[in-house]
């Protein structure tokens, strides 16, 4: 009546779990690979910003720069 022999059961429950743990792991990789992309590039764009703050606020204090354009030539 009850088999101690093969289960397809009992091969398909223990890979199915290491199929759904795969699969957890690449999400986590993938999502922590995304967040540190996205913190990288508004670190970036934070710095642009800082920048630009920066030469806005320092005016044209440079006599011996380069002369600003008079307009678009055609």
């Amino acid at each position: 009546m009850f088999s101690n022999g093969f289960s397809l059961v009992g091969v398909l429950y223990p890979v199915f779990f290491v199929v759904v743990f795969a699969l957890a792991v690449t999400l986590g990789v993938l999502l922590i690979r995304t967040l540190l992309w996205v913190i990288r590039a508004l670190a970036a764009y934070t710095r642009e910003r800082e920048l630009r703050i920066d030469l806005l606020l320092a005016g044209d204090d440079d006599p011996d720069g380069p002369p600003a354009p008079d307009g678009p030539a055609i």
